[in-house]
């Protein structure tokens, strides 16, 4: 990203400084020293300390009056690594998928109440649905979302829906129970489908990466203009659309077992 400082928000540049700071640092750092090395205050240094801490970010020794970096800071790393294994094993997969269809295929992670693209690997015809990586969508109106939502642990969904269901198309379910029943279908058939209800004349179809531990991680879809996805073509592209996630998280969980095996050399 490149730096424009008109757009730059200085406390929050300082107290990422700060953050920085204490992640290279490697060992627990006192106020002073934070302070020097910086260049700020006292008093404007532990405003940052005590925000960063109210949040978990940082977490404070207090017998020893030295800072480090919270549990808030560790998951962030964890996920930031995570997401970047899931799209290095997920993009071979998508190319062979787009491949197979020459479709549009979106990877995309649930954050909050929206969808976030976190990959895509676009359909090679002049006609063809895109989108942006790292832009957001409803996660109640696109099939990644629906994927997602459907397979959080019962009763967790709702807590991902906006106060309002807003009608992104004539399509657009903004009924809380017509969204429950779309959703237990998409369980019951292993997918959910996006038939223009995010975007008119579009159709998606997604279906949900688990991690390790069988929990929902993210979603993967197909998206295609509608006239191009008739009803006969749907199970079709489903199926190779749950192949293809059942690989990733088979990967995902193969993975894992190999980092935590213990070392043989040890």
């Amino acid at each position: 990203m490149s730096a424009n400082s008109n757009y730059i928000v200085k406390p929050v540049d300082k107290a990422l400084q700060v953050l920085t700071l204490l992640a290279e640092a490697g060992h627990e750092l006192s106020l002073k020293e934070i302070c020097t090395r910086v260049g700020l205050p006292k008093t404007t240094v532990f405003r940052y300390l005590y925000t960063l801490g109210f949040h978990g970010y940082v977490a404070h020794n207090g017998d020893a009056d030295l800072y480090r970096l919270g549990p808030r800071s560790w998951q962030l790393g964890q996920s930031a690594q995570q997401y970047a294994r899931l799209l290095e094993l997920a993009l071979p997969l998508m190319q062979e998928l787009r491949d197979r269809f020459d479709e549009t295929v979106n990877l995309g992670v649930l954050n909050r109440t929206d969808i976030v693209y976190l990959g895509m690997v676009e359909s090679r015809r002049a006609l063809r649905m895109q989108a942006t990586i790292g832009g957001r969508d409803p996660a109640y109106s696109t099939s990644l979302g629906k994927a997602i939502l459907a397979f959080l642990p019962e009763g967790q969904w709702q807590a991902h829906l906006p106060a309002t269901l807003t009608a992104r198309t004539p399509r657009t379910l903004t009924s809380l129970a017509l969204l429950a029943q779309d959703l237990s279908l998409a369980r019951q058939r292993g997918y959910a489908l996006d038939n223009g209800e995010n975007e008119e004349g579009a159709c998606c179809i997604g279906a949900p990466i688990t991690d390790a531990h069988g929990h929902v991680l993210a979603a993967l879809s197909v998206s295609a203009p509608a006239s191009r996805l008739p009803e006969r073509l749907v199970e079709q592209v489903a199926q190779a659309v749950m192949e293809t996630t059942a690989m990733i998280s088979q990967q995902l969980g193969t993975n894992r077992l190999e980092e935590n095996k213990p070392n043989q050399n040890e």
